[in-house]
C-alpha cells in the first residue's frame, strides 16, 4: 500500500507512516491515512524529498508592491524638484567678498567675470564687470589725468599758453571733488531716460536711469571722487526682475568699501 500523504509505501502492519508520520488506520481491511491536515507549502516539501529535496524560499513583497507606477514617478519627480530648489536657495543666498583696484564689494557667489566695456565712457584705468542670469556689477576706475587733459602733459616753461593751461588743470584738480559731480548730475539728467537722483553731495553722486540701448533695463550708478581717483560702480538688470533682485542691489552698495 501507498502512503496517501506523501506517496512512500507502507508495510503490511504498520500503523504509522514511516517517511512522512501520518497514521494509518485499517477501514474494511483497507489502510487509510488519518494524517493532519497540511499545508500546500509542506505538501509540496513532502512530495519534493522524493525527488532529492527542493529548497522552497518564500519571497517577501516589494516595499513598493500594490502601489501605481505613475504616482510613484510623480513623487519621484517632485522630491528631485524640491532637491534643486534647495540647493538653488542655499546656493543663491551664498555671498563672495571681492577685493578689487582700491576697493572691496560683497557679491552673489554665482556672479563671474564678463567682459562688458559698456560703462566705459572715456580712457580708463581700470573697467572690469561681473554678472549672473540676474544682474550685472561693473567697475571703472578713472584717474584725473583723464578727467582734466589740461593735466596731462607738463609744458616747458617757455610755453605760456600751455602753462595756462595745466595750471588751470591744476586748480580744476582742486574743486575735482565738488565740481565733478555737480557737472554730472546737471549733464545726465539732460541726457538719460528716465534719470532720478538719489543723492548729491562733494565727492559723491547717486542716480538711476532707464537704458534702452539694447533692452529695458534699470541702472543704478554710484560715482565717487577720491583724491585723484574717481570710481564709478554701476549695477544693471532688467526692469522686469527690479522687484525682485532690489534688495540684492541695495546690499552690494552697501557692503562696498572704498579705500581712502
Amino acid at each position: 500500500m501507498v502512503c496517501k500523504t506523501c506517496g512512500a509505501v507502507i508495510n503490511d502492519g504498520d500503523t504509522i507512516c514511516k517517511n512522512c508520520g501520518d497514521t494509518i488506520r485499517v477501514v474494511d481491511d483497507k489502510k487509510v491515512s488519518l494524517g493532519k491536515q497540511m499545508t500546500p507549502q509542506e505538501k509540496f516539501r513532502q512530495q519534493a524529498e522524493q525527488f532529492g529535496g527542493i529548497t522552497v524560499k518564500e519571497r517577501r513583497a516589494s516595499a513598493f508592491a500594490g502601489r501605481d507606477p505613475k504616482m510613484m514617478s510623480f513623487g519621484l519627480i517632485a522630491l528631485m524638484l524640491l532637491a534643486v530648489t534647495i540647493v538653488f536657495f542655499v546656493y543663491d543666498r551664498k555671498r563672495t567678498d571681492i577685493k578689487l583696484d582700491g576697493f572691496e564689494v560683497t557679491l552673489p557667489a554665482s556672479m563671474r567675470e564678463v567682459d562688458d566695456f559698456s560703462f566705459e565712457v572715456m580712457r580708463s584705468e581700470k573697467c572690469r564687470s561681473f554678472a549672473n542670469t540676474e544682474m550685472e556689477f561693473t567697475y571703472v576706475k578713472y584717474d584725473a589725468k583723464t578727467i582734466i587733459p589740461e593735466l596731462g602733459v607738463t609744458p616747458s616753461n617757455d610755453d605760456v599758453d600751455a602753462l595756462l593751461d595745466y595750471n588751470e588743470g591744476k586748480d580744476k584738480l582742486v574743486t575735482l571733488k565738488k565740481d565733478f559731480t555737480d557737472e554730472l548730475d546737471e549733464t545726465f539728467s539732460d541726457q538719460l531716460k528716465d534719470y532720478k537722483l538719489i543723492e548729491s553731495k562733494s565727492g559723491l553722486l547717486k542716480f538711476t536711469y532707464n537704458d534702452t540701448a539694447m533692452t529695458n533695463n534699470y541702472v543704478e550708478m554710484h560715482i565717487e571722487v577720491v583724491d585723484e581717483t574717481v570710481y564709478q560702480f554701476s549695477v544693471l538688470c532688467s526692469n522686469n526682475r527690479l522687484d525682485k533682485i532690489g534688495k540684492k542691489i541695495d546690499e552690494v552698495y552697501k557692503s562696498l568699501k572704498i579705500d581712502k
